[in-house]
This record gives C-alpha cells, sequence and structure tokens, in this order.
C-alpha cells in the first residue's frame, strides 16, 4: 500500500511540474582537407559534399594545395569555409579556356573566409599573350559572404559575380602583376558584377591590370565602399549595350569613400553606340584620384577598335544615362592630354539629370578643357564652361 501511495505521489508531482529535457546540441560537421599529393581537386570537392549543410570545411594554416583541374560544386546550402592555407591553381593549360570558372561555387549561405591565398599562377597566360582564361572565382550565391583572404596573378579576371543576391565581399587583398612589363596581366578585372543585386564589395586593397570593378548589365543595387587601387582602370560602369537587341538596365550603384592611383582611370561610365537600355542612379562620392589619366569619363560612344565600321554607323544614339552624382572627387591629373571632366554623350539620347560638385583633381601641364557635350544642363553646370 505504501509503495502505491509514493508512486502515485511522484506522478502528481510530474503532473504539476513537468519537466523537459533539451535535447544535446549537435555540433557541426568539420572536414579537413589533406593534401593528396597529385591533384587535390577531388579531396577539395569530397570535403565540401560532406560537409554540405550545416558543416565547416577546413584548409589549416600552413597546408598547400594544387589544382590540376576546376573546382565546380553547386547545391551548397549553410556551409562555412575556414580558408587558411595556400591554393595553387592549374599551371598555363589552353584547356581551361571553356571552363566557367577555376572556382565555381553555387548556392545559398555560403560563408567563405579565413587568411588564405589563392596563386593564379597566371604568368604563363601572361607570357603566352593568352587572353582566354576564365575567371578565377565564380560564386553564383546568395546570402553569402566571402572575405579576408589574398588573390596574387590571377590568369584573368578575379571575381566574376554574376546572378548573385545579398552577397559581401570584403577585406581582399589582390596583387596580380606580370613579371614582364611587355607581356602584362591584360583582362584581370579584380570585380566583375552582372544580374546581381544586393552586393556590398568593400575595405579591399587592389594591384591588378584592369577595372578595379566593372559593372556590366542586370546590376541593381551595389555598394562599393573602402577600396584602394593601385594601376588600375578605375571604378567603371559597363561597357553597356554591345551590339546588344536587349535592354542593358543598371541602377542604383553607389561608389563611395575609395582610392585609385595611377589608375588610366578614375571614375567612369561607357556604353556603345546603338545600344538599348538606361542606366540610372548612380553616385560617385569621396574619391581619391592620383596621378590619374582620365579623371572622369562618361561616353556613349566607347568602341573596340575592330568595331569602329559598326560603331560609326550608330553613334547618334545608346542608352540613356541619367541621375548620376558626382561629388567630392580630389587628388591629381597624370601628365596626358585629356581633360580632368570629359561628358560626351550622344545626340539623340542626351545625359540628364547630372550633378558635379567639390571637383578639385589638380591639373597637369597637359591637361586639356573640360568636355560637356549632349549634356542637358550643362550650362548650370560650372565644371563645363
Amino acid at each position: 500500500m505504501k509503495l502505491i501511495q509514493i508512486t502515485a505521489g511522484i506522478a502528481l508531482l510530474f503532473a504539476a511540474c513537468p519537466i523537459s529535457f533539451a535535447a544535446p546540441t549537435r555540433r557541426a560537421t568539420t572536414c579537413t582537407v589533406k593534401s593528396s599529393g597529385g591533384d587535390d581537386t577531388p579531396v577539395i570537392i569530397e570535403a565540401f559534399e560532406k560537409c554540405n549543410n550545416g558543416g565547416v570545411v577546413e584548409f589549416p594554416k600552413g597546408s598547400t594545395y594544387n589544382l590540376q583541374s576546376v573546382i565546380t560544386i553547386e547545391d551548397l546550402q549553410d556551409i562555412t569555409i575556414d580558408f587558411q592555407g595556400t591554393l595553387n591553381l592549374p599551371e598555363y593549360n589552353t584547356k581551361f579556356e571553356d571552363e566557367k570558372a577555376f572556382i565555381y561555387l553555387r548556392g545559398d549561405n555560403i560563408h567563405f573566409s579565413g587568411a588564405g591565398t589563392i596563386n593564379g599562377n597566371g604568368q604563363g597566360w601572361y607570357d603566352a599573350v593568352n587572353r582566354k582564361a576564365p575567371p578565377l572565382f565564380k560564386p553564383r550565391a546568395s546570402n553569402s559572404y566571402f572575405g579576408g583572404f589574398s588573390i596574387v596573378k590571377a590568369p584573368r579576371s578575379h571575381f566574376s559575380v554574376n546572378n548573385c543576391e545579398n552577397v559581401v565581399f570584403e577585406k581582399i587583398n589582390i596583387n596580380t602583376v606580370s613579371d614582364d612589363e611587355e607581356k602584362d596581366a591584360h583582362n584581370t578585372d579584380a570585380f566583375d558584377v552582372s544580374d546581381s543585386t544586393g552586393i556590398i564589395i568593400q575595405h579591399s586593397t587592389i594591384v591588378n591590370g584592369d577595372d578595379c570593378i566593372a559593372v556590366n548589365g542586370g546590376a541593381h543595387n551595389l555598394t562599393v565602399t573602402g577600396l584602394d587601387c593601385t594601376g588600375s582602370h578605375g571604378f567603371s560602369v559597363g561597357s553597356l549595350g554591345k551590339k546588344s537587341e536587349e535592354l542593358d538596365e543598371v541602377s542604383d550603384l553607389k561608389f563611395i569613400s575609395n582610392a585609385c592611383h595611377d589608375c588610366q582611370n578614375g571614375v567612369r561610365i561607357k556604353t556603345w553606340p546603338g545600344g538599348q537600355g538606361s542606366v540610372k542612379g548612380i553616385v560617385f562620392d569621396d574619391i581619391q584620384l592620383d596621378n590619374v589619366e582620365h579623371p572622369i569619363l562618361i561616353t556613349t560612344h566607347y568602341c573596340d577598335d575592330q568595331q569602329q565600321e559598326y560603331c560609326n554607323g550608330e553613334d547618334s544614339h545608346s542608352l540613356t544615362i541619367s541621375d548620376v552624382s558626382i561629388t567630392n572627387i580630389r587628388g591629381s591629373a597624370a601628365e596626358k592630354k585629356y581633360p580632368i571632366v570629359d561628358i560626351n554623350c550622344s545626340t539623340d539620347t542626351p545625359c540628364t539629370d547630372f550633378s558635379l560638385s567639390k571637383i578639385d583633381i589638380e591639373a597637369s601641364s597637359s591637361t586639356t578643357a573640360n568636355v560637356c557635350i549632349n549634356l542637358e544642363g550643362s550650362d548650370g553646370i560650372s565644371y563645363c564652361k
């Protein structure tokens, strides 16, 4: 009888004071990549696949990985890459020309960071004067982060940011320079952005042989800030509208608090004659330009040398360029016979709604007069007079 009473009392106690027992926290799967001694591409892909959906892929400090083929990984979800080692891309080989990228990652919530280095082995491509290498890194990602690492000697462009949404790139150190001045690191854009929205590129140092950033069709809501670029072609919107029957559109692009040293161009918008579409909502603010050939260059007459016949026949119209703010641009012009402000738009599609203020670029002895052609409202812009 007493045993029954005690058991009943315990039952009543638990009923009155229910207790919940938390399930043990599941530890994320960790995959440490170990070099195979040969082509490390398969072991890297295996680690990504094993630690997909919540895991961590580790490239330890001091480790070196050699690729003889490209890395292509899709369907990534909630994955962290702790990149502390060195990744050597394949040596020059024309078999890679048709690849989409040397490193292609596609997925959602990818976090790729660390103090590691990607060595692009680009010198072989420069020596061969081969400009058909694929991009080094092509993320096709959403809600993702890439930062902290370095890239040296990319064969061609560094980042191809295409079909991405809400992605941050920051604290990336790029140094792509040829050992031979006569065979330069050509077409080595740091960032090419297209068909993407909600992209932030910030706080990075870039030494390369082409655009610091080039923004192409379908890019919207982009912020570029805190970039320090040397020897590049500057901060470019375009080129846009090349022999295209489709609309090329970009909007809401902000370039704020950046610098370009010894660059060919500073801030630039370039569209092709005959192109269709629009460029609008562009802000260039707080830009330092030191020894730059074309500090401010906006043209609807951009054309490759081999396309001149086509361009000459379409030169009266191009994309519309409107709602552009250029302010607080400072520094110095290079010893070249170019203007500080060079805005040259088309007769049938003039540029509209431009604002220029606080432009303080020291002219060189070769600097020519500013140009404002087919810019509506230029009579009210002091830099056009």
